[in-house]
């Protein structure tokens, strides 16, 4: 239970790091900030659906499949919006941050598919 709570935080770094570039963002690109809520949405509705079966994952679900891609969302949008051209490189550094902060628990659920085959308990 206290994992699966550790697995929900981490996959919220990117949420919050979403919610803070939206907020704090001078861009003229009128694309940016709608595109990030909507990952922001996204992320947290595919962590709160895969949250709980991180530590047995096996890719034999396509619904948990799902889940898992759209919680990388996020980061994948964070990693985009860092390396645009024109911006901040303060930001840049804790969309980057933030962003592979939220991998972790993707790379650790994909490693637990490939090794265990979904049989760890």
């Amino acid at each position: 239970m206290l994992m699966s709570l550790v697995f929900l935080l981490l996959f919220f770094v990117p949420v919050a790091a979403l919610c803070w570039r939206i907020v704090v963002s001078k861009t003229r690109a009128q694309w940016i900030r709608p595109g990030a809520a909507t990952a922001a949405m996204i992320t947290a509705v595919g962590a709160f659906v895969v949250f709980d079966d991180l530590a047995t994952f096996s890719f034999k679900d396509w619904r948990a499949d799902i889940a898992l891609l759209a919680s990388m969302t996020g980061s994948a949008y964070l990693l985009v919006w860092a390396q645009r051209s024109r911006g901040n490189r303060r930001h840049r550094t804790v969309s980057i941050i933030a962003a592979i902060v939220g991998l972790v628990p993707v790379a650790g659920a994909v490693a637990t598919a490939l090794l265990f085959g979904g049989q760890a308990q």
